[in-house]
């Protein structure tokens, strides 16, 4: 007797075999094909099933590994290819093998390749007609000029490199870049980037810093801007330079001196529709001074430590009951505070209600605290308004680039 899934057709278990893939690390279609015959011919008539071309650190033999890839190619037809390259081992045949089907890359990464891969990489005239997603970790020697040959469909860029190895002489791969990552480059270097890129919408920077130079100012149209675990001395005359009087979304990580925010959110007056502040060094008044300026918010994010004292703040965010006009932020739609809930729950609750309807989603989150009152959210949840508590914080308030939500 056969069983449901034997029933299933031809499209639909291809359908299931290609969200496994995506789903679960696990799920390899050299896996899938193994199971039984029936799977097998469906994995094999899958073209796309093959196209995920994932090198890292592969613990095989050189030999076995460059059937195994010549066998995935071969698999995959001619559809478009996602790579992973981290080979710790100074082998170039892999290697060889992926660049003789470049005009089928869609995404690549290349990381921390060895000399002779370098050199290979280096020598390469292959062209790249439908590759839309680059990422290049920890390359050493690399001329990125010679590698970033004309890249007609190049989109997004995550570059992790060595500082002053971002040439300001070439214009691609910049000119139709819309999301660009740069890992441990130099103020002076971010902000050539923003000059070459006039598309380019969304852009973070992590693990930057200054040394030394004069910087250009510069204005960009970028709408989503992350800065993370940057120095003082890079965020300041990064901040200091830049002009962004379309962005919508600011997303600040581990600033320890807020000094340059207020000014640079002073000369801009973007029109920010989310603002995550993570890390950073406010006081109360500080922090409604900057909500101020940015009273156009439909989403704020705040994570302060626990120990902050946040009843000013949770005044401030009251509508009085004799207006319905906000004084603070009167466009929010969802709020989500992690730590600094030391507030008295009757002031916390009535800023709520005040806030119902409008505010449509609230995350709370401190560590500690043991009285949150969940039948007094009740009435709210009712009302329309979805509520989260939790007495630990999210798992990771920044999540990597290619979770991040695309700002329109």
């Amino acid at each position: 007797m056969e069983s449901i899934i034997q029933r299933l057709p031809v499209e639909i278990l291809s359908e299931i075999f290609l969200h496994c893939r995506e789903d679960h690390e696990g799920c390899r279609p050299r896996l899938v094909a193994t199971i039984c015959r029936g799977w097998r011919d469906v994995a094999l008539s899958t073209s796309q099933l093959w196209s995920c071309i994932d090198l890292d650190e592969e613990e095989i033999r050189e030999d076995s590994l460059c059937s195994l890839l010549e066998l995935q190619l071969e698999r995959s037809g001619q559809v478009p290819l996602s790579i992973v390259f981290c080979e710790p081992r100074n082998i170039v045949s892999t290697l060889q093998l992926l660049l003789a089907v470049t005009h089928r890359w869609h995404s690549v990464s290349l990381a921390c390749p060895r000399p002779n891969q370098v050199e290979l990489l280096r020598d390469s005239t292959h062209s790249f007609p439908i590759l839309k997603r680059m990422d290049i970790r920890y390359v050493e020697e690399l001329d990125l000029e010679k590698l970033f040959q004309p890249h007609p469909q190049l989109h997004e860029l995550i570059l992790r490199t060595q500082p002053g190895s971002i040439s300001a002489t070439f214009v691609e791969p910049w000119s139709k870049l819309s999301k660009c990552c740069l890992r441990g480059c130099l103020a002076v270097d971010a902000l050539n980037i923003l000059r070459l890129a006039p598309q380019l919408r969304e852009l973070w920077v992590e693990y930057c810093y200054w040394a030394g130079g004069a910087c250009s100012r510069t204005t960009s149209t970028l709408r989503s801007l992350t800065i993370s675990n940057c120095s003082n001395k890079f965020k300041q005359n990064f901040l200091r330079n830049l002009v962004v009087p379309e962005l919508q979304e600011l997303v600040l990580d581990d600033f320890t001196d807020n000094n340059h925010i207020v000014p640079f959110l002073t000369a801009c007056c973007p029109p920010l529709h989310r603002l995550s502040l993570t890390n950073v060094v406010l006081t109360e008044a500080e922090l409604i001074a900057i909500l101020r300026l940015v009273n156009t918010l439909a989403h704020l994010e705040l994570s302060w430590p626990s120990d902050v004292h946040s009843s000013a703040f949770i005044e401030a965010m009251t509508i009085p009951s004799n207006t319905r006009r906000p004084r603070l932020l009167p466009d929010l739609r969802a709020l989500s505070i992690t730590g600094g809930l030391s507030c008295r729950n009757d002031v916390l609750l009535t800023m709520l209600q005040s806030r119902c309807p409008g505010l449509e989603r609230v995350e709370l989150y401190y560590a500690g605290r043991t009285f949150f009152f969940h039948t007094a959210f009740d009435q709210l949840r009712k009302d329309g308004m979805k509520i989260d508590v939790l007495l630990d914080g999210p798992i990771d308030p920044f999540a990597p680039m290619e979770g991040r939500r695309d700002v329109q």
